[in-house]
C-alpha cells in the first residue's frame, strides 16, 4: 500500500469511527428529549422488561458494564419509578428487578432501538463480520495501549 493510500485509509477510518460515535450521541440526545432519561437508562429499562426478575449482576453482563455502573443505572430508574426491586423469597440477598407500569409506558413511546444504534447494528451484522470487527478493534486498542500504556479500567489515558 502506498503512503498516500494508507493516509487516505486512515482518514476514512477515522471519519467512520466519528460517525459511529456521533450517531450514538445523536440517538442519546433524541432519547433524552423524548423520555427525559439517558440512552443507557432506556437500554437498561428495556433489558429489565425483556428479562423480568433479572438481577443487577445479570443486567451488568447484558449491558457489558461494571456492576457498580449497572447499579447506578438501576438506582436512577428506581428513583424515577420506572423499575422496582423485589427481594427473592428464598434468598433475601438476591434482588430482582421488574418494570413498573410507568416504565412500560415509557418503553412503548420511546424511540427505537432501545439499545441504541451501535448495539442494534452489532446484533444484526453477520457473525463473521462481528468476529472481524472484534479482531480489528482489539488490534486498534492494542496499538493505543502501546502508545499510552497507562490504563485505568476501560479508559486509556493519553497525555
Amino acid at each position: 500500500m502506498t503512503p498516500a493510500r494508507r493516509a487516505a485509509l486512515e482518514l476514512h477510518t477515522l471519519q467512520d469511527l466519528r460517525t459511529v460515535v456521533g450517531s450514538a450521541r445523536r440517538h442519546d440526545s433524541r432519547i433524552r428529549r423524548a423520555t427525559g432519561i439517558a440512552g443507557s437508562q432506556l437500554w437498561a429499562l428495556a433489558e429489565v422488561a425483556l428479562a423480568t426478575g433479572i438481577t443487577v449482576n445479570a443486567l451488568a453482563r447484558r449491558l457489558a458494564l461494571h456492576q457498580t455502573t449497572a447499579s447506578n443505572l438501576v438506582n436512577a430508574l428506581v428513583e424515577r419509578g420506572l423499575i422496582r426491586r423485589r427481594r427473592d423469597r428464598r434468598d433475601q440477598r438476591l434482588v430482582h428487578l421488574h418494570v413498573t407500569a410507568s416504565g412500560a409506558r415509557m418503553l412503548s413511546r420511546a424511540p427505537r432501538p432501545h439499545s441504541g444504534p451501535l448495539v442494534d447494528a452489532l446484533r444484526r451484522i453477520a457473525a463473521r463480520d462481528l468476529d472481524a470487527l472484534a479482531h480489528s478493534l482489539a488490534t486498534l486498542l492494542g496499538a493505543m495501549r502501546q502508545a499510552a500504556p497507562t490504563v485505568t479500567g476501560d479508559c486509556l489515558l493519553v497525555d
